[in-house]
């Protein structure tokens, strides 16, 4: 595989620090001449990298103010598809498609965290690679109680909603967070992308109108053009 670039190892070791709380939500960094000569990049490749983690939505930069290490992106989303769809940004702010690539269902336990969302220990789950423009893009993952759906279609569509009209449910709402993460070996594999490339990472809950959870759709997207917003 090939040598990660330079500003792809920055942008890792800058995510690194805020998901392990080194860089404090809040924390001014230094500027750009400074964070380069940390890095040992080029003034160029350590901008490009600032870059990208703002349009994560991970660092927040505006004249002034220099570049302040923002909070994680937490908003409630109205029940509608075109909302979802939304919020998924390319380069030029047009809504993000992606298609299936490859995907498998199957059914599994529920881990501690899912069990304290759904209450159910037992669920329905596709895992999916996606691509966009013919090249892999992401990888999502959804999860659904086995007692609401015993097996999910794997062509069903990506959007959650949409998903979720599809199997014979009608959430009342989703709520999203995003956050930031790194490649493992098997997602680069996956991907077809250096190890440490940096991921946005999407996680939607369904609920029903009573609030509860019915559906949890985790994205983890690849795509340097794409951002949340």
């Amino acid at each position: 595989m090939a040598r990660t670039p330079l500003y792809k190892a920055a942008e890792a070791e800058m995510i690194r620090r805020i998901e392990a709380g080194t860089w404090e939500v809040g924390r001014r960094l230094p500027n750009e001449f400074v964070l380069a000569e940390e890095f040992g990049v080029s003034q160029g490749t350590m901008r490009r990298a600032l870059m990208t983690l703002e349009g994560m939505g991970l660092l927040s930069r505006k004249p002034g103010r220099g570049t302040i290490v923002a909070e994680t992106v937490e908003t409630p989303e109205a029940p509608t598809a075109a909302r979802t769809a939304a919020q998924l940004r390319d380069a030029d702010g047009q809504p993000v498609a992606f298609e299936v690539h490859r995907a498998k269902s199957a059914t599994r336990g529920a881990d501690e965290a899912e069990l304290a969302l759904f209450g159910k220990p037992r669920l329905a789950a596709v895992e999916r690679l996606l691509k966009r423009n013919g090249e892999r893009a992401a990888l999502e993952e959804t999860l659904i109680p086995e007692t609401l759906i015993p097996a999910l279609d794997e062509d069903a569509p990506v959007d959650l909603e949409a998903f979720l009209i599809a199997h014979g449910l009608d959430p009342a709402g989703t709520e999203a967070s995003v956050s930031a993460g790194i490649t493992t070996m098997a997602d680069s594999v996956a991907l077809s992308c250096d190890r440490h490339t940096p991921l946005l990472v999407i996680r939607r809950v369904a609920r029903d109108g009573k609030g509860r959870a019915i559906a949890l759709q985790v994205m983890r997207v690849a795509a340097e053009d794409v951002t949340w917003g």
